[in-house]
């Protein structure tokens, strides 16, 4: 049986040569549209937000969750899938229950970091949303807060189960997500597949990815106005939709058909490319939704048309683990979380067999995808934004952390119109080797070394100040400082305002040093205690 077809609607259809097609996705997609832009335009928002805000801020002390931004980018993402545009559903549930995670922390004892909070929201989500609530855990720790510690495995642990337990009380089920009729044959022989397969699934992954930066980039690049942009998306999409309905919605019930082997090679071909062009149309032009439920769709399809293949050399018995796997390989590439991925398929699929095969593909899909493209399609989205998640929590605090935050120095401060004599006796008197000049204004004008005083000796030290000396801008990071400060040779460094005209105060290399190792400690400590 094939895959339920789209809701034919009195007046909405038609016949040609014999066949009935249904204009309902055209009618439904351009309403969404509608909503989408209408909602955007009513709150007032720039963009919407997903797993890469989540993930940025887990990460980031400065970083904050825009809760109704939160909140009205999952309302999109499910006006859009309702619509029948060809996006996921689980980015924008992630970032959802990470919105709810800061909510419940505003009204909670603030015990615990920001980072706990959206980890509990994202293994809430997860557990509820797939059924999973051990990937749950294991998704919060290795895509968002990417690291595991005692203080916050125990919170999100509770978290997820407890999303779990209600999700079965009120949703109860008991029937796999992917139903599986074969067998996994013998890993000895299936091993080989994979290892050939595996780069060739993480090529599809990052056409994937690469397809939604492409569409993202001409939606920039549009010349007139960005509210047409999902209009021309829904009606293109929609238009997709009637010759090939299946590619519409998060598309479950036409994935499971593709495992049952009930489509022919060249219409899992149609499937694959419009579900991959129409995913990266959506999301790039405004229809906002998620990538991993196309993910798994693109990789279920990836893997049937490799079974295919196997048929032509006569190998007939791995075309569902060669599928659940490709699924796995493509969705993991694209979202950077292999171990995650792998306890999903064993909990979507209630098959530990077919979790073991799909490791295979994943790993070796995962490594090729993060050496030639990078760990994410969200780490990439981050990186556009100039947030490079390869630093590291630290660097990530260090970028965000000013300068001014450092401990000041105490500083001599002089005249232009002191006397040599006079600056070497307040430097000497103050034990320093510089001083710091202002002219009749007060604006800065110039660092004064000892021998500099010594040179002047009765006379003004006017002409013997370093005008453009080594200094920091008030809005420098410590990151940007401690690079300025390798090549730094003196007592002290001066931070001035963004015109130069004003001193801010000094700090010398120690003081860097030590906010840069104060703030190690407390990496260490969010991340191994």
């Amino acid at each position: 049986m094939r895959a339920a077809r789209q809701i034919q609607s009195p007046g909405l259809s038609g016949r040609h040569l014999g066949n009935t097609y249904s204009f309902a996705s055209v009618i439904f997609l351009l309403a969404a549209a509608g909503l989408v832009v209408g909602l955007k335009n009513y709150l007032k928002l720039p963009g919407w937000a997903g797993p890469a805000d989540t993930i940025y801020a887990a990460h980031s002390s400065a970083q904050n969750l825009d809760v109704k931004k939160g909140m009205a980018s999952t309302l999109a993402a499910f006006v859009t899938a309702s619509g029948g545009g060809s996006v996921g559903q689980y980015g924008p549930l992630v970032h959802f229950g990470a919105s709810v995670g800061v909510l419940f922390r505003r009204f909670l004892d603030n015990r615990f970091a920001q980072d706990i909070f959206i980890g509990c929201g994202v293994a809430a989500s997860i557990s509820a949303g797939f059924n999973a609530p051990i990937a749950g855990v294991i998704f919060a720790h290795e895509a968002i807060l990417r690291h595991f510690s005692l203080r916050a495995i125990a919170p999100i642990f509770v978290a997820s189960i407890s999303a779990d337990t209600f999700d079965q009380l009120l949703f109860p089920s008991t029937d796999a997500t992917f139903v599986l009729t074969q067998a996994v044959p013998e890993m000895a022989s299936i091993v080989p597949i994979f290892i050939i397969l595996g780069p060739l699934l993480s090529l599809v992954a990052i056409l994937f990815m690469r397809s939604l930066r492409f569409t993202a980039k001409l939606a920039a690049a549009y010349p007139y106005s960005k509210t047409n942009l999902p209009f021309i998306a829904a009606f293109i999409c929609g238009v997709v939709g009637i010759f090939v309905p299946e590619i519409l919605g998060i598309g479950v019930g036409t994935v499971n058909e593709l495992i049952a082997g009930n489509y022919a090679l060249g219409m899992v071909i149609v499937l694959l490319v419009a579900k991959l062009t129409m995913t990266a149309l959506c999301i790039g032009f405004g229809l906002f939704g998620g990538v991993f439920s196309p993910a798994l769709f693109i990789g279920v399809a990836t893997g049937s048309v490799a079974a295919a293949a196997l048929h032509m050399a006569g190998i007939t018995d791995v075309d569902q683990v060669l599928m659940i796997s490709a699924m796995a390989a493509v969705a993991a590439s694209v979202i950077g979380a292999p171990i995650s991925t792998v306890m999903i398929v064993l909990e979507l699929t209630g098959s530990y067999e077919y979790a073991v095969a799909a490791m295979i593909a994943v790993i070796i899909s995962s490594l090729v995808t993060h050496r030639l493209f990078g760990l994410s399609f969200f780490d990439r989205q981050l990186l556009d934004r100039g947030i490079d998640m390869t630093q590291g929590r630290e660097a990530i605090l260090l970028g965000q952390t000013p300068v001014t935050q450092c401990k000041m120095a105490e500083y001599v401060s002089v005249t232009d119109s002191t006397t040599g004599r006079d600056a070497y006796a307040q430097m000497s008197a103050a034990r320093q080797m510089e001083a710091y000049a202002f002219d009749s204004q007060g604006r800065f004008s110039g660092k004064l070394d000892l021998f500099g005083a010594q040179e002047a000796g009765d006379n003004p030290i006017a002409d013997k100040l370093d005008v453009e000396p080594i200094v920091l801008i008030e809005t420098d990071s410590l990151q940007k400082a401690m690079g300025i400060a390798a090549n730094f040779v003196g007592e002290s460094i001066p931070i001035v305002d963004e015109s130069k005209q004003r001193l801010v105060g000094v700090v010398t290399e120690g003081d860097l040093f030590h906010a840069v190792l104060d703030m190690q400690t407390n990496v260490r400590r969010i991340e191994r205690a």
